[in-house]
C-alpha cells in the first residue's frame, strides 16, 4: 500500500499547473526553505532551524525571520490558492513573530512552533488537491 501511495504521490508532483511549473518543482523550494528554517540543525536530538538561532537577536531577529516566512505567503498568492489559506499563512507567521518577540519566552517558543513547516504543509495540501484535479481525465 505504501508503495501505490508513494507512486500516486510522485505522479501528482509531476502533474504541470498553471503557471507551467509541476507540482513538485513548486514546492521543492518552499519546502528546503522551511527546513532551514524550522529543522536544519540537530543537537542532542533537538531539531531547530535558523528561526531558532536568529530569533535570539531581539526585534531584528524576528523581523527577518518574518520576512523569510513571507515566501509562503507569496507562494500562496502567486498559486493563486484559496483565501483561508492565505489567512491561516498570516496567522502562523504573526503567531511565530509576535511571540517570539518576547524574550526567552519566545526564543523557546522558536523552537517547538515550526511556522515554515505548517505553512509549507498548508500550500502542499492545496497544490496536490490541485494537482489531482488537473490529473483526472476529463
Amino acid at each position: 500500500m505504501a508503495k501505490k501511495q508513494a507512486a500516486d504521490l510522485a505522479a501528482l508532483k509531476a502533474v504541470r499547473l498553471e503557471t507551467g511549473r509541476t507540482a513538485g518543482e513548486e514546492l521543492a523550494s518552499l519546502q528546503a526553505m522551511a527546513r532551514l528554517m524550522d529543522s536544519k540543525f540537530e543537537v542532542m536530538g533537538m531539531r531547530f532551524g535558523v528561526d531558532a538561532l536568529v530569533g535570539l537577536v531581539p526585534v531584528a531577529g524576528d523581523l527577518v525571520t518574518l520576512a523569510a516566512g513571507s515566501t509562503a505567503l507569496f507562494t500562496s498568492v502567486r498559486l493563486k490558492l484559496p483565501w483561508h489559506v492565505h489567512v491561516r499563512i498570516v496567522a502562523n507567521l504573526v503567531t511565530d513573530a509576535g511571540i517570539g518577540a518576547i524574550p526567552v519566552a519566545g526564543d523557546a517558543f522558536d523552537f517547538f512552533f515550526r511556522s515554515h513547516k505548517r505553512n509549507f504543509r498548508l500550500v502542499e495540501q492545496q497544490v496536490l488537491k490541485r494537482a489531482a484535479k488537473l490529473a483526472k481525465p476529463g
